[in-house]
């Protein structure tokens, strides 16, 4: 018997809901949380009964928080295949490293925030011109804005999480069939790859907002977002400047 292919797939990838702030690692506000149950409510209602769910989330509180609500809600409809929810470092938010060490970069601000007022090495002046104030303009997407726009040194490089997110994609292919997975991310590596599928930046995603990648049987794609709808053969073969062995290993 041979080899049953699949029939194509689906991958939406849904920002987190609003976050108490921007500091630490945080998770949501209330406001956050019904942000996801309302998300969560739209996209039950989207799926077909009998429809395969697979919901890999970022590993931050924030969106373990929404992956967890949005569960919730997917949960109470009638006729889903919904599979557990699974914590996937390929669609973790932006990373950073200090001293060799690599986190999250909202735990990372932690550090820096914690540094004495005279205290200010390379990584942390990278750090403040990146973020300014942790708050309203972070809501907003400065933060992002200048990420994606202006080359660091203890930033991870937007093409990299490009294809950390593009591996996350690719490894939820189905051995046979179908499914849709609902996976609750970080605007840092979305913006990353519509900054790459349409050669724009196109600005900071709502709460709850989606990128809609449709994974053809051949491995091509179409990704979806505000109603544009580009196709994308995915990032080109791992540049030997990038480590692999990192991408496949950190998290796990």
């Amino acid at each position: 018997m041979g080899i049953v292919a699949h029939s194509g797939y689906d991958v939406v990838l849904v920002r987190h809901g609003e976050t108490v702030g921007y500091e630490n690692d945080l998770g949501l506000t209330e406001r956050g949380e019904q942000q996801a149950i309302d998300r969560g409510k739209e996209l039950a209602a989207s799926l077909a009964p009998g429809t395969r769910v697979v919901m890999p989330h970022a590993r931050s509180k924030r969106a373990t928080a929404t992956a967890v609500v949005l569960h919730r809600e997917l949960s109470a409809a009638a006729d889903l295949d919904l599979g557990a929810l699974y914590p996937e470092p390929s669609f973790d938010n932006l990373r950073a490293s200090v001293d060799g060490v690599v986190d999250d970069m909202n735990v990372s601000m932690a550090r820096r925030l914690a540094l004495p007022a005279d205290e200010r090495p390379d990584w942390a002046r990278e750090f403040d011109r990146f973020d300014t104030d942790h708050g309203a303009i972070s809501a907003a997407g400065g933060p992002i804005e200048f990420w994606v726009r202006t080359p660091t040194l203890f930033l991870e490089p937007p093409a990299l999480s490009v294809h950390r997110v593009w591996a996350g994609i690719t490894a939820l292919a189905p051995e046979s069939g179908t499914l849709t997975a609902v996976v609750a991310t970080h605007s840092a590596p979305m913006r990353a790859m519509l900054n790459t599928v349409l050669g724009r930046d196109p600005g900071e995603p709502e709460n709850l907002e989606e990128i809609h990648v449709r994974v053809a049987p051949d491995a091509s794609a179409e990704v979806t977002y505000r109603g544009e709808t580009i196709g994308y053969s995915g990032p080109p073969v791992l540049p030997p400047w990038f480590d692999r062995s990192f991408l496949d290993t950190f998290g796990r």
